[in-house]
């Protein structure tokens, strides 16, 4: 009979050497990948690992159980925590003691003693002495056997179990010195403080004692009644790798002989002996916990006095700065071992916040900070300290259009900035435990910053969803508990029941009101606990402190008050000047300069009641700095060709698309969502050849009245006289449509949803049964189901509204939240412009604008001549919209009596009949213009 076979993730007990992964090279390169290792190990793969002499195998729990490992008392570890001190760990389990390594609390591999050939060695046997027995080879006689090698006497064993403690109580103690009798800890008369977080790992990092030879251990406090009852083979009450948090320290003064144990004492006392002298055998000693005095803990909340002559000045213990003085004032600062969640909704501030306090601490105060970036990139990062520390405007930042002046300052500061203690992780695959397992590689890291927990769900973002957010706060605050370091975090959205549910810390909730930014301090079992103003520098990419109460003019300059510095101060350097406002005003005065900072900065302006707006503007908005980025660039082509009007505009044509990209940016400036992110592109958006096409399909218009053709050769309609008309910036109109916001989500049901936007699986071509209307989705005939993207599908849903057709089947999509808003101010600064250039017959600019508006949309697809913006989805809707555009005025035209004869591409419009009733005249963006007309039917040539 075929004997069954089974199944397991551990290796052969017999040959586990054979499976074994060739060991990493250094013990550096083992840390770094860990995980791998352990992953293998779970597969069947186990690592050998040495450090010096020390040799251990890094295989699975069950592997070690059946070599016969008792796992049961072995000490545990979290991966994060066993990357850290792994060559403790390794020679630990290569002398015996196993190491347990667990993810999420569950052991998944354990370190084991092994062969220099990687071979896992077996546990030694337990050998109980009789009770006449002299003890240990840690004290045996020189010629005694040495045991054998890896188990060898360490400092700090592990506990022994119940029976070796009785054998050892009853064996007679051999003559020691008082050095040997303080291996016991003992318990002092008062409490003893804890060790500071920085002292363990000096004491985790201690190297074991040489193989036969007793470890020098602290001297125990004069007097110790618990000293005489221990001799050196007793067993030390700690963990190798937790610290000795009950050890007294050790005495100025010579020890005294002990003296005699005296009986023991009722708990409490603060007299009780560790152990016994004799009696019964007592159970297996525990791991004490961690206690804290109250003395201790009154240091960490009641500040410290200095002695200033004949009195004492209070010096307040304040923790890191965030950068905002009044928001410093209210937390005390950035506390060590607190989490601070920053709540607000998308462009309220939160990533400001987040960006002031990593800024302050890494260049003002120069403290190491990880910088954990989540949907941003590191230039995002960059370019927000760099506007905000110098200062400069960021807009002009990141267009790279600043002036010679500030490039002057830049350069001379960028030494500076460089040298700074920042350190950013802005990885796709950014988890909490990656960030956890950065922390130890920086030493002295003083401020975590996670930018930010995104509520929307992104599969290619881990720390996206309302799922991932509640684990990732909750991990996050771990660990800023266990590191003792504040840990600050963005989250974008102000939900008061999330922020609720998370129940953390402090928890700082942001609203923004223009250039107001209201923020509400609530803490954790306490409620609110403060709310101030802050002042949405936006310029700059930052927020700042309130501004001072009005003051009256007068005609003389008012000096502003000084502050004291919240934080030292460096060497000043020159200040930037501020970009002039839209609308200065002459007579304002200046405030007291912001005083948290580290770098000398120029006061703002102080703001006035906000004057009338200004006249002329698009929708009555000053867009004039915008449009100025045109016209100065018009100016600048010209200048550099003479005037020459054909070879100007040739020029910036060939600039037209990272121009375009520029303003594009810098009208993105405080806007409510990133575009900066670009998620991967879906299959189906990708083109299959270099010139070739992808799956979507667009409304595209090639359609002819061939109803109306017919009749009117066949002559039973009268002749006819077309208007061939002209859509003026057809693509600058579509820019008005509903984009996605993020990566586009998969829902296998399909539907629609119109707060959200995207591409959508039709199982057929929808049908058309209107000859003197064209189909609202071209003249593409083909067969099987078609992808149509979101400005397609409404206008089929406007056609289903009128009647015309039946509402789309959709059956599959891939959407993300929509937004109608992402061009919005980039259309309006070009049409501003475009109007305005149109007005003085500007031919250059028009020209110019119209080649940034259609090369924008033709380039931010898959296009190599534009690579910082990856968006075929939005090239494909923009096209789809000006497709409707065109639609929705031939629908227009026959509702109002016009016969619709020809509908082309995005911008061409041929109609018979007195169009002037239905259209404006004109070259404006709302307007038609006439480019022909012609009769139908057309005579022929004789």
């Amino acid at each position: 009979m075929e004997e069954r076979r089974t199944t397991t993730t551990a290796p052969d007990a017999g040959t586990p050497h054979a499976l074994a992964r060739t060991r990493p090279a250094t013990l550096h390169g083992a840390r770094n990948a860990l995980k791998q290792l352990i992953d293998a190990a779970i597969q069947g793969h186990p690592t050998p690992l040495t450090r010096g002499p020390h040799h251990a195998l890094l295989t699975t729990p069950a592997h070690a159980t059946e070599l016969g490992w008792d796992l049961i008392q072995a000490p545990t570890h979290s991966i994060a925590d066993a990357r850290r001190q792994l060559g403790d760990l390794v020679q630990f389990g290569a002398e015996g003691h196993p190491q347990v390594l667990c993810r999420h609390k569950t052991p998944v591999a354990v370190l084991i003693a092994a062969a220099a050939d990687g071979t896992p060695a077996p546990p030694a046997p337990h050998a109980e002495p009789a009770p006449d027995t002299a003890a240990p080879a840690a004290t045996s006689a020189p010629d005694s056997t040495p045991p054998p090698e890896g188990l060898q006497t360490v400092q700090n064993p592990l506990p022994a179990t119940p029976a070796d403690e009785a054998d050892k109580d009853l064996a007679p103690a051999p003559a020691t010195t008082p050095a040997e009798t303080a291996i016991a800890p003992t318990t002092s008369s008062e409490p003893q403080p804890e060790p500071a977080p920085h002292d363990t790992p000096a004491l985790a990092d201690t190297p074991p004692a040489s193989p036969g030879t007793t470890p020098a251990p602290p001297t125990a406090p004069t007097g110790s009644p618990a000293a005489a009852d221990l001799s050196p083979a007793a067993p030390a009450l700690h963990h190798p790798l937790t610290p000795p948090t009950a050890l007294p320290k050790p005495p100025s003064t010579p020890p005294e002989p002990s003296p005699p144990a005296p009986a023991p004492a009722m708990p409490g006392t603060g007299h009780e002996t560790v152990l016994p002298a004799g009696g019964p055998a007592i159970a297996a000693p525990r791991t004490p916990r961690r206690l804290a005095a109250l003395a201790q803990a009154l240091d960490t909340v009641l500040p410290t006095t200095a002695p200033t002559g004949e009195t004492t000045t209070p010096t307040p213990l304040m923790g890191l700065s965030t950068g905002i003085r009044a928001l410093d004032d209210v937390l005390g600062g950035l506390q060590p071992g607190r989490f601070y969640l920053v709540a607000a909704a998308p462009g309220a501030g939160s990533s400001l916040i987040a960006t002031a306090a990593a800024r302050t601490s890494a260049l003002d105060q120069h403290q190491p900070v990880l910088y954990a970036a989540s949907g941003l990139t590191r230039a995002d990062i960059a370019a927000r300290i760099v506007a905000a520390h110098l200062p400069v405007d960021y807009r002009r930042l990141r267009a790279g259009r600043l002036t010679p002046t500030e490039q002057d300052d830049t350069a001379a500061l960028h030494h500076h900035l460089a040298q700074a203690p920042l350190y950013i992780d802005d990885g796709t695959d950014l988890t909490t435990d990656a960030i956890a397992e950065s922390v130890p590689d920086l030493p002295g890291l003083a401020l975590v910053v996670v930018d930010r927990l995104q509520t929307t769900e992104d599969p290619r973002l881990p720390l996206s969803g309302p799922a991932q957010i509640t684990d990732a706060a909750q991990a996050l605050a771990h660990l800023a508990r266990t590191h003792e370091l504040p840990v600050l975090t963005a989250v974008d959205t102000d939900d008061p029941h999330l922020i609720a549910a998370l129940s953390l810390d402090i928890t700082i909730t942001l609203t923004r009101d223009a250039d107001q930014i209201h923020a509400t301090v609530t803490e954790r079992d306490l409620g609110p606990q403060a709310t101030l103003t802050l002042h949405a520098d936006l310029a700059h990419a930052r927020i700042t402190d309130p501004y001072a109460s009005p003051v009256t003019p007068t005609s003389a300059p008012q000096t502003p008050p000084t502050t004291t510095p919240h934080a030292p101060t460096p060497t000043p350097q020159t200040p930037l000047q501020a970009p002039p406002g839209p609308s200065p005003d002459p007579t304002a005065t200046q405030p007291a300069p912001t005083a948290h900072t580290a770098a000398s900065r120029r006061p703002s302006p102080r703001r006035t009641p906000a004057a009338p707006p200004p006249q002329g503007g698009y929708a009555n908005r000053d867009y004039s700095y915008f449009t100025s980025m045109i016209t100065r660039a018009v100016d600048e082509a010209l200048h550099d060709h003479d005037g020459e009007i054909t070879a100007a505009t040739e020029a910036l044509v060939k600039k037209a698309v990272p121009n375009a990209m520029a303003l594009f940016e810098a009208t993105r400036v405080g806007g409510n969502y990133e575009h900066t992110v670009y998620p991967e592109t879906l299959e189906f958006l990708r083109k299959k050849t270099k010139d070739g096409a992808d799956e979507i399909w667009e409304g595209r218009h090639n359609w002819t009245n061939t109803h109306l053709t017919e009749a009117l050769q066949n002559g039973t309609h009268p002749p006819i006289t077309v208007n061939a008309l002209d859509t003026n910036a057809s693509f600058l109109s579509a820019f008005k449509t509903h984009l996605p916001i993020g990566a586009l989500i998969h829902d296998p049901h399909g539907g629609f949803d119109p707060k959200r936007s995207g591409i959508y699986r039709l199982p057929a071509r929808p049908t058309w049964h209107h000859p003197d209307l064209p189909d609202p989705i071209g003249n593409r005939r083909e067969d099987g189901p078609v992808l149509l993207d979101d400005a397609t599908i409404r206008l089929l849903i406007r056609c289903a509204r009128l009647g015309l057709c039946e509402a789309p089947h959709i059956t599959e999509c891939w959407t993300s939240g929509a937004s109608e808003g992402l061009l919005e101010k980039f259309r309006r600064v070009l049409t501003e412009a475009r109007t305005s250039a149109l007005k003085t017959d500007d031919t250059v600019t028009v020209e110019y604008i119209k080649a940034m508006y259609s090369k924008f949309t033709s380039t931010i697809g898959e296009s190599s001549v534009n690579r910082d913006i990856r968006r075929p989805d939005w090239m494909h809707i923009i096209r789809s919209q000006a497709f409707a555009n065109l639609w929705y005025k031939s629908h227009r035209a026959h509702s109002n009596g016009l016969t619709v004869v020809r509908v082309r591409g995005t911008d061409e419009l041929h109609v018979a009949g007195d169009w002037r009733t239905v259209f404006t005249e004109g070259r404006l963006t709302t307007q038609m213009k006439q480019k022909d007309q012609y009769p139908l039917p057309r005579k022929s040539a004789r």
